[in-house]
């Protein structure tokens, strides 16, 4: 008789013991897209829309922020959209596979934090891509000539340049997006002894790309995009970013326009980093040039920063620790051809 009864016993406390470790076990909470009614629509179908965004080392919330994105990505419904620190590529490429209407192309050689085209199939054929200066060594020669470890003053993140074609009806424009993700930290002075410094690889980054667009797409119509790090002083002379911007400096500057350059000079409340969950001040590190085969479409472009607390209705600590501490930038233009 006592047999049977220490066995129920021992079956009561043994099933009452895993029921409260279960307790104990945090289980993730299931998130699902999220309604953003305050997320702006950049779609028309006559224009096309570009969207540039350092996500944050994607997707840096296991909970949230795939979810989170991918519902910000839908609302602002745009053509094109390039990013910047993807981490994991396999999950970007699994959200936008669960997108209506989208599609995407990561990059092969940047490593763990690595560049995406995202676009609408709609009006987006992708062609093909290139990582440029993929062949150069990663590491730093010690000499002075930048160009023969171009890999290097890229921070070992050679640039993403896609080749594709915008097209609705009889209207169609072929393009080269080129993403970016430069070199970080460091000041603003350009150190030309100092092969390490930071600002000295950021500036040679510029100085390459703009010798590689002189001489190799002098008629196509480009687009650069991405994360320029260009720390310091917020104003043209700027050394990262100067090959682009400072006419007086590189008369060839003259040839490309910073589309959200009356960001950069205007008030730090608009920047594209404002360092919510840094000590530091913020910075407008995120930018959008063209070359001058598409100066004819400035005169219909708009440009500009995205809200992400103001959109998402988080607060900007959350926005930073669950989507991105950086905000996209966008432009759009008119297609009338």
């Amino acid at each position: 008789m006592k047999k049977p009864l220490y066995l129920i016993m021992y079956l009561l406390f043994f099933l009452g013991g895993c029921n409260e470790e279960e307790k104990m076990i945090e289980k993730p909470e299931v998130i699902i897209t999220q309604d953003f009614p305050n997320a702006t629509n950049l779609n028309n179908n006559e224009q096309l829309e570009v969207v540039t965004w350092n996500i944050r080392q994607f997707p840096q919330n296991k909970t949230y922020t795939e979810p989170y994105v991918q519902s910000l990505l839908e609302a602002w419904n745009a053509d094109v959209y390039l990013f910047q620190e993807i981490s994991n590529k396999i999950k970007l490429l699994n959200m936008v596979d669960s997108m209506d209407g989208y599609s995407a192309v990561v990059d092969d050689e940047s490593g763990n934090l690595g560049f995406a085209l995202v676009y609408k199939k709609e009006f987006i054929t992708f062609n093909t891509k290139k990582e440029l200066w993929a062949d150069t060594p990663r590491s730093d020669d010690g000499d002075i000539d930048y160009s023969n470890n171009a890999q290097y003053q890229f921070a070992s993140r050679p640039p993403m340049e896609s080749y594709v074609t915008w097209s609705n009806g009889s209207k169609s424009i072929d393009l080269y997006l080129i993403n970016v993700h430069y070199k970080c930290c460091g000041d603003d002075t350009y150190d030309i002894n100092d092969s390490s410094d930071e600002t000295s690889r950021r500036h040679h980054s510029s100085l390459l790309l703009t010798e590689y667009l002189i001489n190799n797409r002098s008629t196509d119509k480009v687009i650069i995009v991405g994360d320029f790090n260009n720390v310091g002083d917020q104003a043209i002379t700027n050394p990262t970013i100067s090959p682009f911007t400072d006419n007086i400096s590189f008369q060839y500057s003259k040839g490309f326009k910073m589309m959200d350059q009356n960001i950069l000079i205007s008030s730090p409340s608009g920047f594209s980093w404002q360092g919510w969950t840094s000590s530091y001040s913020p910075a407008h590190f995120d930018h959008i040039i063209i070359n001058e085969p598409l100066f004819s479409y400035i005169e219909s472009a708009i440009v500009g920063v995205i809200d992400t607390p103001k959109e998402t209705g988080f607060t900007p600590a959350n926005v930073a620790n669950r989507i991105s501490d950086h905000q996209p930038v966008f432009l759009k233009f008119l297609i009338d051809n």
